[in-house]
């Protein structure tokens, strides 16, 4: 398929937007408003190549990866939408595609920017997710029951969703404000202790009562 394709080429060279308070998911969208130069580089090169960036966050704390303060998990992003403004600042749509960690750090070769050697991280498609996907339901459900103004950030999405990976990215990306345990969550591969982690999170706002926050950027 030609979209594997291009995100197996994005791998082997991809390029690295770091954001010191975003955390990305795959099956999340996120805008960006590209402004520096190194950045808008970056952008060109995307959109007359493979169309995909990879968003990580960059963590003052994080020096186990191969890049310094940069989270050794990123969000492989495809570029859905773009508008090059005259002053030759981009708004850019990204589509989070893919989870990816980064294995080694690539020459600059007169680039601006970063870009990384990374490998995409594959759920197990063998793990048995039926309790935590009703347990996730019924938490939602009743917590739509006493506090119907949280539906605002997930809708309907958690007792319409069907494919275990995109709820569990979707609810953790809403339900998980932490920055830190945002990346937790990007970094795990497995399905299972995503929807645990959104479940978690899920718990902890019916117990305290409290509305849902809102989903977006972090």
């Amino acid at each position: 398929m030609i979209a594997d394709q291009r995100l197996a080429s994005a791998l082997q060279a991809l390029p690295l937007f770091p954001l010191q308070s975003t955390v990305f998911f795959p099956h999340t969208l996120l805008p960006l408003h590209v402004f520096e130069e190194r950045y808008r580089q970056l952008t060109e090169h995307v959109l007359e190549g493979h169309g995909h960036l990879g968003v990580v966050w960059r963590d003052a704390t994080c020096c186990g990866g191969p890049f310094a303060e940069l989270a050794p998990v990123a969000c492989v992003g495809r570029v859905v939408h773009h508008e090059r403004l005259a002053d030759g600042r981009y708004h850019v749509l990204v589509q989070g595609v893919a989870r990816a960690a980064l294995r080694q750090e690539l020459p600059r070769e007169g680039l601006l920017y970063h870009r990384a050697l990374a490998e995409r991280l594959v759920a197990d498609d063998h793990e048995r997710v039926d309790d935590e996907l009703h347990a996730l339901r019924a938490c939602y459900a009743r917590l739509l029951q006493h506090c119907p103004e949280a539906g605002y950030a997930l809708g309907e999405l958690p007792l319409c969703l069907h494919e275990p990976c995109v709820l569990a990215d979707v609810a953790c990306s809403c339900l998980l404000q932490d920055l830190a345990a945002r990346q937790r969550a990007l970094a795990e591969p497995s399905v299972l202790r995503r929807l645990r982690c959104a479940n978690e999170a899920l718990a902890s706002l019916l117990l305290d009562g409290l509305p849902m926050p809102k989903c977006g950027p972090h």
